[in-house]
């Protein structure tokens, strides 16, 4: 008879070798990175293509040059493209972040050949129709009105902000902004970016030749010949910033305190992980223990570090009643300082370890997760064994490392900080 109050033993979590994609080089020099893996017949595409905030001269720009795509080209309309994709049972999107632009298709390996092409035709003929430009613009300009009566995104934005100064990382958009926005202007966006610039591809699921010879004869054949775009040089605050703003009505406070940090690149990439996992970044860290289950000022609270290809940044982020405010900050400072002084107890970091192993393992169980990784490597110019370096590095990581990175990179007098509510 099984006893269940006696807890199962626990065992150290074996490094897993992060699996070797696969990669093909179609005619037109589109690289495709293919993990084939699974039992279902399924597939995801994702293309990314240099079409990010970074390569947009006007805020709002990428984002709703990727979403018009969806709304029309040469040969059919907004409710047809879509009714085709719906046919097919496929989930697609397309979206721009701050550094890339992705399009993304989720479907049944039977139906590649007639998904593709609906992808080409997107990349190549999509025409912005005036009268969709207009009511996508007028349905995101109410979007953002609303948004930024949310204190925790206003707080978000304004910090992003402070931290890179008159740069598309700190760029945020208003309600206003898409007064600058017109048919004209997307389409030169659209073809500046998505119809001119070679795309890199991401292909997962249940994979086959004949899938890999068939993108060769549909996306291969696209003439790509514009160069690559200049990424622009990273533009960071050279002092701290604190501000406080009122906000009539809101219950809450939403705080975001923190400074610009490393990349994935960065040698000291995977001890900050760790350092940021001890601090804030899972649901047993010290910032949740102390500030949510010790003085209940908050339902959550964590740190997290945000690792983009030209430069990322730090942040603690939470949500507490106004007059618990500076009590917050004060507990999230002490935190901070005693990672700079103290060395974390074995049983912690040990836990820690086995948080993080067992959620990276619990990653690679899926051809889609893995791709993503993939793609994380291919985007940020990482070397192939990344990941296999990343569980060394948690495997191996002392008590004395963890110190010297909080007391390294977490300067308080460096903090930036933003509080609206």
């Amino acid at each position: 008879m099984l006893d269940r109050s006696v807890a199962p033993a626990a065992y150290p979590v074996e490094k897993i070798l992060f699996p070797t994609p696969s990669h093909y080089t179609l005619t037109n020099g589109i690289v495709v990175w293919v993990v084939s893996a699974g039992e279902q017949d399924v597939f995801k595409f994702e293309l990314s293509t240099q079409a990010g905030a970074i390569h947009s001269p006007l805020a709002g720009l990428a984002g709703m040059t990727a979403s018009l795509m969806k709304h029309g080209t040469l040969s059919r309309s907004a409710q047809e493209i879509h009714q085709a994709f719906d046919f097919f049972g496929a989930f697609w999107d397309i979206q721009a972040s701050l550094d890339h632009g992705t399009f993304t298709v989720y479907g049944l390996s039977k139906h590649f050949n007639s998904l593709i092409p609906l992808v080409s035709e997107i990349l190549q003929d999509a025409t912005f129709p005036a009268e969709e430009v207009e009511k996508e613009l007028e349905i995101e300009r109410q979007k953002t009105k609303l948004n930024w009566d949310k204190t925790s995104y206003a707080a978000g934005q304004k910090f992003r902000s402070n931290l890179f100064p008159n740069d598309p990382y700190g760029r945020y958009t208003v309600a206003e902004d898409f007064e600058a926005l017109d048919q004209q202007t997307l389409v030169n966006q659209y073809n500046m970016t998505w119809a001119s610039q070679k795309p890199v591809i991401f292909l997962s699921g249940k994979i086959s030749d004949q899938q890999i010879a068939y993108l060769d004869q549909t996306l291969g054949q696209i003439q790509f010949s514009s160069p690559s775009l200049i990424i622009p040089s990273l533009n960071s605050a050279a002092k701290p910033s604190r501000i406080r703003e009122e906000k009539e009505g809101s219950v809450q406070s939403s705080i975001r305190f923190g400074l610009a940090a490393i990349s994935r690149s960065n040698p000291d990439y995977f001890h900050f992980s760790l350092m940021n996992t001890v601090l804030g970044g899972y649901f047993g860290s010290r910032l949740q223990k102390n500030i949510r289950e010790d003085k209940g000022f908050t339902y959550g609270i964590s740190s997290s570090l945000a690792p983009y290809p030209r430069g990322g940044y730090w942040v603690v982020g939470t949500d507490v009643n106004g007059e618990n405010v500076e009590a917050t900050l004060a507990e999230i400072k002490k935190e901070i300082q005693i990672l700079q002084n103290d060395l974390v107890p074995h049983q912690e970091l040990d836990i820690v370890k086995s948080y993080l192993m067992g959620s990276f393992t619990g990653e690679l169980t899926q051809a889609f997760d893995i791709a993503e990784k993939v793609r994380v490597i291919q985007l940020d110019g990482l070397a192939p064994d990344f990941y296999d370096q990343f569980q060394d590095s948690i495997q191996n990581i002392q008590a004395q490392d963890i110190r010297d990175m909080a007391a390294k990179y977490l300067n308080l007098d460096l903090m930036h900080e933003v509080i609206v509510g």
